[in-house]
């Protein structure tokens, strides 16, 4: 992982045609507008790229709406320090002060209002980089897309921790090349800010991160889970499954709804997805990833290697040269 510099520029009464030129060249493509006819547009903004995070310092002196073409497939944090913006999200206007971040899918935006003098810290998170961290919390797959709650109370303890975090990581960035920590230790501050962000910040995993002891599984749902494990690899449909299970199709779902949070087929993935993982990243593997695969069920390798990717953040093949190379280096530290 290296350092890039993405962009650092300051512009003084532009017109919104050449913002509009200047976003697409440097950041993404854009429609921009002034918030009063034939305003100039003046704006400041030191923006970094590492890896898969971004971190940038804005600030819009004269405010302007941002109309976005195609938004990166990544989620979106706004740390703000001073000013208001606007962000249009379906049929939803939230609005982000000094006293409320937020944090969403900026895939989904439509568009953004920034008023005159709003300044903030921003960060961004590839989809995959936060799929993988949420992964590891749970020791199991993401089977579905995250969707945090938007906005964030910075007034209360856990948002002045995120405050801190957000400047901690921005100030070990916006420094000279001289004295920038290791891409490790950098990396590692973008990753503690997804995990607090995972913790803090309303979404729909909540429950399983927070879930306490699960209660004692009823006999019929054990019976179910017993039969997907013993006929992982058979094509199985929910009828079979509740069948085997001694009950009705409607019962069963409504059992795993309770008990397990999802549905019969999911659960089922789910330990697909899992047996697979374990299986790529045992030292003694000696099969490929499509063998793996179809000994866990997956029939269609295409599909299967989006829905893992979407699981885990990662390919099948990047965890099995992940456990190749963990094997390969305690062998050598033996």
């Amino acid at each position: 992982m290296r350092y890039v510099t993405h962009s650092v520029f300051r512009i003084v009464e532009a017109d919104a045609d050449e913002m509009s030129e200047h976003y697409a060249r440097t950041l993404s493509p854009a429609n921009v507008e002034p918030l009063r006819p034939r305003q100039r547009i003046s704006v400041e903004d030191r923006h970094y790229t590492i890896g898969r995070y971004s971190v940038w310092n804005g600030k819009c002196h004269s405010g302007m709406k941002v109309s976005l073409g195609s938004a990166p497939d990544a989620y979106v944090l706004y740390l703000p320090t001073s000013g208001a913006m606007e962000i249009d999200v379906g049929r939803s206007r939230i609005v982000s002060t000094p006293k409320t971040g937020f944090l969403g899918d900026m895939s989904h935006f439509e568009k953004l209002v920034l008023h005159e003098d709003r300044s903030h810290i921003g960060m961004a998170f590839e989809k995959s980089a936060m799929t993988q961290q949420l992964s590891e919390l749970l020791d199991g797959p993401v089977t579905d897309n995250i969707e945090f709650s938007g906005t964030i109370d910075l007034s209360t303890v856990k948002g002045s921790r995120l405050v801190a975090l957000g400047n901690l990581v921005w100030n070990c960035v916006d420094i000279d090349d001289a004295d920038h920590l290791s891409p490790i230790a950098i990396e590692r501050l973008f990753q503690a800010m997804m995990i607090v962000l995972l913790e803090v910040v309303p979404n729909n995993y909540w429950p399983r991160l927070t879930r306490p002891v699960s209660p004692a599984v009823p006999r019929r749902l054990k019976r179910a889970i017993e039969y997907m494990y013993a006929n992982v690899s058979r094509s199985i449909t929910v009828a079979d499954i509740a069948r085997e299970a001694g009950t009705s199709v409607r019962a069963l779902q409504a059992s795993f709804q309770q008990f397990k949070d999802t549905t019969p087929l999911n659960y089922l993935r789910t330990i697909r997805l899992e047996g697979v993982r374990k299986a790529l990243a045992n030292d003694g593997n000696s099969l490929s990833v499509a063998e793996i695969a179809r000994d866990w069920g997956f029939s269609h390798l295409g599909r299967f290697a989006a829905a893992y990717h979407q699981a885990f953040g990662e390919t099948p093949s990047e965890t099995a040269r992940m456990g190749w190379s963990e094997t390969r280096q305690r062998r050598t530290r033996k």
